[in-house]
């Protein structure tokens, strides 16, 4: 049995692995696992986590961990395949899936997982053998070189030894007579034609003491714009955000449904990334209940992300291809999911981080809605838009 501060901690990461805090969920899990090291269930549900974020070497670790200490674990050997599978060490993967399956017959999801790896496999080894034999280097060969001099007959080299001796005074008779020292520079002085660069111009020094001070006071750096922001309102550790560009208002903006719709945040911000036509965005926002929005974000919402969601609000609004009763109930629509935002965890601190152009994309919305300056009853939460 685990320690009641180790399951406690297990809880609450199965808690944040169901809602999509995949990083919250290794916290979690690893405190459990601080608490209570024999528990193999803790290092498990942390590689289940690690392989949602792709940190699939951690994954590999915890899963030998699992094996250390439960032998026959088949959901360690399955997660275990495929961490070994995104690191691109195929074989080793296969190799676990085969011994999960000897270990639990007729796992649906291991046999799966077994094929799709084996047909990459035998992909891999198709292309391997269309590889060329041309683009391997030859093989060099060693040729011997023997250096013969333009004025040594071999042949008689060989037959006496005096006759290298009178072939080399031969030779450096006929040098002395073809050779001669040639100077191919004149020994005569020669006047020199190039002229003197000017000297170069002299400072002009202030006249009188109010001209220096003022030279003195241009000379120094500007104070304006120091720090991490500069004067143009542009910050050197955050990037800037681009704002969403508007729909021309003549086109009617028609939702299109995902195929499934998010549960988790995780899954919301992967669709909303996939699908960046408004049209999609609108479906797609569609497909949440209002009052499921603050239980879906919770505390991961992001100012880039809101301000997006804003512009989708804004074109929808503002499409005046919409009957009066259309745009009675779109407004109805966005007028609840204004609302529901206001009450997602520590949204007036996403609103602080909201630029001066986003909150006027922000402002845009609400006077679609009818509202052109605070009011109760719009919400404490959205009342930076109108400072």
């Amino acid at each position: 049995m685990p320690t009641p501060k180790a399951q406690l901690e297990k809880e609450k990461g199965n808690a944040s692995f169901k809602a999509g805090n995949y990083v919250h969920a290794i916290g979690h899990y690893t405190s459990a696992i601080l608490a209570d090291e024999k528990d193999y269930t803790f290092p498990l549900n942390r590689a289940a986590a690690y392989l949602k974020l792709g940190k699939n070497e951690d994954a590999e670790r915890d899963c030998t961990t699992v094996l250390g200490l439960s032998a026959w674990n088949a959901k360690a050997l399955y997660r275990r395949g495929q961490a070994r599978v995104g690191i691109g060490r195929l074989d080793e993967g296969v190799e676990d899936f085969k011994q999960a399956l000897k270990r639990e017959p007729g796992n649906v999801a291991v046999e799966e997982e077994l094929r799709r790896v084996s047909g990459l496999i035998e992909k891999r080894d198709k292309e391997k053998e269309k590889v060329p034999l041309s683009i391997h280097a030859p093989r060099r060969r060693r040729v011997p070189i023997k250096i013969v001099e333009p004025d040594e007959d071999p042949a008689q080299t060989a037959r006496s030894p005096s006759a290298k001796t009178e072939a080399a005074a031969t030779s450096t008779s006929r040098d002395s007579e073809t050779l001669r020292p040639v100077s191919t520079r004149s020994l005569r002085p020669e006047t020199s034609t190039t002229t003197t660069p000017p000297p170069p111009p002299q400072p002009e020094y202030p006249r009188t003491f109010k001209d220096a001070k003022q030279a003195r006071e241009s000379s120094r750096p500007s104070r304006v714009g120091g720090g991490i922001f500069r004067a143009s309102g542009e910050s050197t550790m955050f990037s800037m955000r681009t704002l969403p560009a508007a729909t021309p208002p003549a086109v009617a903006i028609v939702p299109v449904a995902p195929k499934t719709p998010p549960k988790t945040w995780f899954e919301f911000t992967r669709a909303w990334d996939a699908e960046p036509s408004t049209a999609a965005r609108w479906g797609l926002i569609l497909s949440l209940r209002p009052s499921s929005v603050p239980a879906l974000f919770r505390t991961s919402l992001e100012p880039a992300l809101l301000v997006s969601m804003m512009g989708v609000f804004r074109d929808v609004l503002n499409a005046n291809a919409l009957k009066d009763d259309e745009l009675d109930g779109v407004r109805e629509r966005v007028r609840g999911y204004m609302d529901a935002f206001g009450k997602v965890e520590r949204f007036e601190t996403v609103m602080l981080f909201l630029s001066h152009q986003e909150k006027k994309v922000v402002r845009g919305v609400w006077e679609a809605l009818g509202v052109d300056q605070f009011r109760e009853d719009v919400g404490r939460t959205w009342s930076c838009v109108w400072s």
